[in-house]
């Protein structure tokens, strides 16, 4: 379902650009879309209503912090090709923080978990690396890796512990689909409400 909402709408991954926007990098070479959740159609048991209940249930499971899909990123389908050994740039997100991962308070309205879903999973390559906590995890078709960069109980962040890397994709396809979580949004502080840096962006700024 995923895959089929995002193939029309693929752009070229972007990265924060660290004034408050975003902008290609070459530590991200990937392809993307985000997809609105049709949280009208839940009832009715749409696929991505689905996907992304199911995200937020295990959030609150682990974390206990209640947190509401108002106001959530869109779900963001991302799809990396492998071009074989010969490729000196191949698709690969270099180490990075998805949130704050400074040891700082968490600022609202910012990311605080992410949930990787791997949908298509490459011969080679491809796996997930937390290069600071010593985690290396090989995707498999169906599973999917949660990560937290907040303590609940403090709402400091961590301190580089989930820098993680997406490994260069050498053979096959990976497709995952990708839900940053943030804490502070709901349906009047929507996530682009607040800009790369975490600030609230004022309606002058629009």
């Amino acid at each position: 379902a995923m895959e089929e909402q995002a193939q029309p709408k693929l752009h070229k991954a972007t990265v924060a650009d660290g004034k408050g926007g975003s902008e290609l990098s070459p530590n991200r070479k990937a392809m993307q879309a985000g997809i609105r959740i049709p949280w009208s159609l839940e009832e009715e048991g749409h696929p991505l209503t689905t996907i992304s209940r199911k995200v937020y249930d295990y959030t609150n499971h682990v974390l206990g912090m209640d947190i509401k899909e108002h106001g959530q990123e869109d779900l963001m389908s991302i799809q990396y090709e492998g071009r074989g050994e010969d490729d000196e740039n191949p698709d690969r997100y270099m180490p990075h923080c998805d949130g704050d991962c400074n040891g700082m308070q968490h600022k609202i309205g910012n990311r605080m978990a992410t949930m990787v879903m791997y949908c298509s999973v490459p011969e080679k390559g491809g796996s997930t690396n937390f290069r600071n906590s010593g985690v290396h995890v090989v995707p498999e078709a169906g599973s999917a890796t949660f990560f937290s960069y907040i303590d609940p109980e403090t709402m400091k962040m961590d301190n580089g512990f989930t820098e993680h890397s997406g490994c260069p994709v050498i053979t096959g396809e990976k497709k995952i689909v990708t839900q940053w979580v943030r804490y502070g949004v709901d349906a009047e502080n929507p996530w682009d409400s607040f800009n790369t840096l975490g600030i609230k962006i004022s309606a002058e700024d629009d």
